[in-house]
């Protein structure tokens, strides 16, 4: 199926042309940035929903997937996949009015970001997947620094060192891994890596861990990622939550079930360690998040939080664990995408992030008040919105593993952030500011956040109208062996 590596040419061709378009077409430069967006999110969509139909596999240049590159999309890459484009399409629809200079090194990086995001999401090649990782990375370090204020210099700097350091750990674990099989391919090195000796298999997993926990900031390897959003344009903050990070852990995930299965999962004590390291990085990070006058590094905060949940999820290693832990990954990258162009928003008009600065805000600018609201009761987690079903869904999956104490956590988790993010409503619909300066609300900026508020409602119906979506999402990972005859067709 052609139309699967199109969706990684078409983000990678257009921002190599960009330069050249700006040159001749600058007039039309923001049209041919919708246009060629709008063109890619609709190939997503068809080919997600040929991917959740039937798996697609494609063999770039017709060569044996024991031998070339190979594409796959199965229903769990597909909702990923789904949500990642849908994000990258608003945020740059939202970035054309946001971003004031440096319009074309922000488009072409944030292109090159979502290359790199596609690619591993879709990729069944362990070193390709390396090489996306890495094309998000070093796209990520400079959409960091691109507002050139010493601040963000100095976030950005702290994200290359850390990164720098988590690329090399993956890459270590990628030799270790040809060195014991032979093979790149992610389905060929798990038949072969059955026989691979046991205390080999946990050093490669400690890199992998290590070096994925890094990117998407379990505590304690989060203290870069609050510097960095805190300085960061709200539009990389956003990409960064619902891509950067999920995509970090996407992987973790496909190589953790793919290459070590879930008998490994749960005999190493690798359940335990991800679910109660899951627990201590969503308590510690609401703490901090609780403490936080900045909103940007508020929602940093929270975002490290709710990874917390999500790998606690997936650490279950069951059916029901998968589903949960998709599902809230999904709603995540909602909740916190309007959550960050809300905002920002705010940002256009108060030129700052202080959560008292935000006082009487919600009169005068109305939509992106309602629109952060209705986000965070989402977040929090409270009925009707998405986060509480999913959240639930976590709870519930937990407590039958009989991890009682974690799930009592997870609730105490949510009273911590009620608490903090009432303070930031609390602030919003206080006194009115009489400032007769702050209403701008352009609709460029608030229809993707209006968006992202409606998901967070309509997503709460997924269980009701997507459940064959949700109940195949386990069938690639808990069956390795789905997995692996998908790619070697047999």
């Amino acid at each position: 199926m052609d139309r699967v590596i199109w969706l990684i040419i078409l983000p990678l061709l257009t921002a190599f042309s960009l330069g050249l378009l700006k040159l001749y077409f600058k007039r039309y430069f923001n049209y041919i940035i919708i246009i060629s967006s709008t063109v890619h999110i609709i190939l997503a969509f068809v080919v997600a929903n040929q991917a959740i139909k039937e798996p697609i596999v494609y063999n770039l240049g017709n060569w044996s997937p024991l031998l070339g590159i190979t594409l796959v999309i199965d229903s769990f890459s597909a909702l990923f996949l789904l949500a990642i484009v849908t994000l990258a399409y608003l945020v740059t629809i939202y970035a054309i009015k946001f971003i004031k200079r440096d319009k074309l090194k922000y488009h072409t990086l944030s292109l090159l970001l979502l290359t790199g995001a596609i690619g591993i999401v879709i990729t069944g090649d362990l070193f390709n997947l390396y090489v996306f990782f890495e094309i998000v990375s070093i796209s990520s370090y400079a959409l960091a620094a691109i507002n050139k204020d010493k601040e963000s210099f100095e976030g950005a700097f702290k994200y290359l060192i850390l990164g720098s350091i988590s690329g090399i750990l993956i890459l270590l674990a990628i030799i270790l891994i040809y060195q014991s099989t032979g093979t790149l391919n992610l389905a060929q090195a798990a038949v072969k890596f059955k026989e691979v000796p046991r205390n080999l298999k946990v050093t490669i997993l400690t890199f992998y861990l290590i070096g994925f926990a890094s990117k998407f900031a379990l505590v304690p390897l989060h203290s870069y990622l609050a510097d960095v959003y805190s300085k960061a344009s709200v539009t990389f903050t956003a990409l960064s939550s619902g891509i950067v990070l999920k995509t970090s852990l996407y992987a973790l995930i496909r190589i953790v079930y793919i290459l070590f299965g879930v008998e490994f999962i749960i005999d190493s004590g690798l359940q335990d360690i991800l679910i109660y390291w899951g627990t201590l990085t969503f308590i510690a990070a609401h703490l901090l998040a609780y403490q936080q006058n900045s909103l940007r590094r508020l929602l940093g905060y929270s975002s490290i939080a709710h990874m917390g949940y999500i790998i606690m999820a997936f650490a279950l290693a069951n059916k029901g664990g998968i589903i949960a832990g998709s599902y809230h990954l999904t709603n995540h990258i909602v909740m916190k995408g309007a959550l960050f162009l809300a905002t920002g928003i705010f940002i256009y008009n108060l030129k700052d992030d202080q959560i008292s600065k935000l006082k009487g805000i919600g009169k005068t600018l109305p939509y992106s008040s309602l629109i952060f609201t209705i986000a965070a009761l989402a977040i929090i987690g409270l009925p009707p919105f998405n986060g509480f079903v999913s959240k639930w869904l976590i709870i519930k999956q937990v407590l039958e593993a009989n991890y009682s104490i974690p799930a009592f956590l997870i609730l105490i988790g949510s009273l911590l952030s009620l608490i903090y993010y009432l303070r930031v409503i609390k602030e919003l619909y206080s006194k009115a500011n009489d400032d007769k300066s702050l209403v701008k609300e352009p609709l460029i900026l608030k229809l993707p956040a209006l968006t992202l508020g409606l998901f967070c409602l309509l997503l709460s119906l997924l269980p009701s109208f997507a459940p064959k979506l949700l109940e195949t999402l386990p069938e690639f990972l808990i069956k390795q062996n789905n997995y692996i005859n998908l790619l070697l067709r047999r």
